[in-house]
Formats: structure tokens, C-alpha cells, sequence
């Protein structure tokens, strides 16, 4: 067999099943999503899971074109790089929600970032941001069909992620605080992965809490609890 078909809750789910069983690392692989089957909100909240075709590139091939996506993708003007594409991809989105789209694009060691700027946000936002969350994951399924790569990538709205951090870390210090004081567990309401990371960053060096997610799927509760060394004292 010169390939095999996979299946996955994410696409970083999926290339790890095909890297197991063909035995190769992804940057030795060829990767065709086929399948996106979503529920809920922008195609995102819900169930979903993402199917993939994978092959072992051939060591004699011939570097491969920037494949396109689908039929429509001949219209899309000259995009060497996911930098270009994905504000590119963002543009037309706001064409198509008629709102207007100021898209700054930054590059850091760790992610893609775009920033977003426009009237009316709070529509594509949505509730404790979930809208937000799916036009981003929307955006990596997309880029990472198009260049056959998965990328870490952030999507922000009218600085919407800067104010939520704020105001997590407020109230998961409060909860830390919490947790000194009585040594009971605290759990913070159900996070998304980058709201998570945020969570964990912070305490990570602390010497008196310590942090886990717990859970299932891609919202999931930080619970911070007592240091094991420091557990005796409160009792």
C-alpha cells in the first residue's frame, strides 16, 4: 500500500496515528486532508474529526507545487507563504460577513499571530470567545491543507485575547490564593488550549500550587491544587 487513510479529533491527531504506522516523522510525509466533518458553530463546537491521506514522500521526487484546495482556489491571488494566505483567507471572510478587516500579521518563534481590527467585533468573537476559536482552528485546517503543514497559529479580535488574559489571570490568582489559604482544590471554569497554556505559564515555577488540566476535548478545566511538599503544613 503507497498510502493509508487516517482519522483524528484534530489534525495534529491525525498526523500522529500516520506517523505511528508508517514509521516516519511528518516532515517525511505527504498529507492530503480529505475529510472535515463538523459540527456547531462555524463548523467547530461539537463533535468533529478530520480524515487524512499519508504517504512517504519519494526521495527522488521533485519538489511539489503549492497543491490548491478546491476549485475556488484559483482565485486566490499569489500567496507564497501562510502569512499571505491566511490574510488573505481573512479578507474575504470579511467580504463575506460585509464587515471591514484591518489584518496585521506577526511572526514569533512559537506561532503566526493575526491580529485583527474591525467595527462591530463582538460578532465574531461570541461567547467566551468560541466563535473566535472556531475562525481560527477554521484558518489552520485551511492553511495546513493548502501548504500540507500543520503551523501554531492565533487569530485575535479588537485585542480580545489581551483583555481575557488579563482577566484570567486575576481570577486564577485569586484561586491560588485560595487554595494556600485551605489546601482545597480549586478549578477554573472550561479553557481553551491557548487559555490554558496561559494558566499553567503562570504558575508554572511557583513553589506552592501546582496546576493540570482535567478533562476531555477541547475545552478543558485547570485544577490547582497544593504542592505535595507543601500539603504537610496544612495539615
Amino acid at each position: 500500500m503507497d498510502f493509508i487513510e487516517v482519522e483524528g479529533k484534530t489534525y495534529e491527531d491525525a498526523i500522529r496515528k500516520a506517523s505511528l504506522e508508517l514509521n516516519a516523522e511528518e516532515k517525511d510525509l505527504e498529507i492530503d486532508v480529505k475529510e472535515i466533518d463538523t459540527k456547531g458553530i462555524l463548523g467547530f463546537l461539537g463533535s468533529k474529526k478530520i480524515r487524512i491521506t499519508a504517504r512517504i514522500k519519494k526521495i527522488d521526487a521533485p519538489k511539489a507545487e503549492i497543491p490548491t484546495v478546491d476549485a475556488s482556489d484559483s482565485e486566490v491571488p499569489a500567496a507564497d507563504t501562510p502569512e499571505e494566505y491566511g490574510k488573505y483567507f481573512l479578507e474575504e471572510l470579511s467580504r463575506f460577513v460585509e464587515l471591514d478587516f484591518n489584518v496585521k500579521v506577526t511572526k514569533t518563534p512559537e506561532r503566526l499571530m493575526f491580529l485583527v481590527q474591525c467595527d462591530h467585533g463582538d460578532i465574531l468573537i461570541g461567547k467566551d470567545g468560541e466563535t473566535l476559536e472556531a475562525l481560527q482552528h477554521i484558518l489552520r485546517l485551511s492553511i495546513a491543507k493548502r501548504y500540507k503543514q500543520g503551523l501554531k497559529l492565533l487569530v485575535d479580535i479588537n485585542g480580545y485575547r489581551e483583555k481575557r488574559k488579563k482577566g484570567l489571570t486575576i481570577t486564577v490568582k485569586r484561586l491560588a490564593d485560595k487554595v494556600k489559604r485551605t489546601g482545597r482544590i480549586q478549578k477554573t471554569d472550561p479553557l481553551n488550549p491557548y487559555e490554558r497554556r496561559v494558566v499553567h505559564t503562570l504558575f508554572k515555577n511557583n513553589r506552592n500550587v501546582n496546576t493540570k488540566s482535567e478533562g476531555e476535548g477541547h475545552t478543558k478545566r485547570v485544577v490547582i491544587s497544593l504542592r505535595k511538599k507543601n500539603m504537610n503544613g496544612k495539615r
